[in-house]
């Protein structure tokens, strides 16, 4: 058992890091990365969008369509958590990283600033490249 939380620790930090790389873009200044707009427009496409189909891939256990991200099903995984538990497909790292530090945010909070990213960056590549 404590091999599976410690994997799920790992898991878990990775999400953080991930997490860290994809905000900490908008603080990179284009004077030091002339490219970096088109690879943080990539990279948040790629983010969403296999939230978005690993969620797909999950609606027969779940019963409902939600973002998922794909390293949160191994984590609840080695947690003692099934697919089709509310715990794996309504899990949210923000979240779940937010309670670590002591507050308490609604899921939907995640899903506000997934999209507000994926704004911001798309309008970022349209117009500011």
């Amino acid at each position: 058992m404590k091999t599976r939380l410690l994997l799920a620790n790992i898991l878990f930090w990775m999400h953080f890091v991930i997490g860290v790389i994809w905000f900490g873009l908008f603080l990179v200044p284009i004077s030091l990365w002339h490219d970096k707009i088109t690879f943080h427009f990539h990279l948040t496409i790629i983010i969403v969008a296999h939230q978005f189909l690993w969620g797909l891939l999950l609606m027969p256990w779940t019963r409902k369509f939600r973002m998922v991200c794909i390293l949160t099903t191994p984590m609840q995984l080695l947690r003692g958590q099934k697919i089709s538990d509310p715990k794996n497909y309504d899990h949210s790292f923000f979240q779940e990283f937010a309670k670590t530090q002591g507050l308490k945010i609604p899921h939907a909070i995640s899903t506000i600033v997934t999209f507000s990213a994926l704004t911001l960056v798309t309008f970022q590549y349209f117009f500011l490249r």
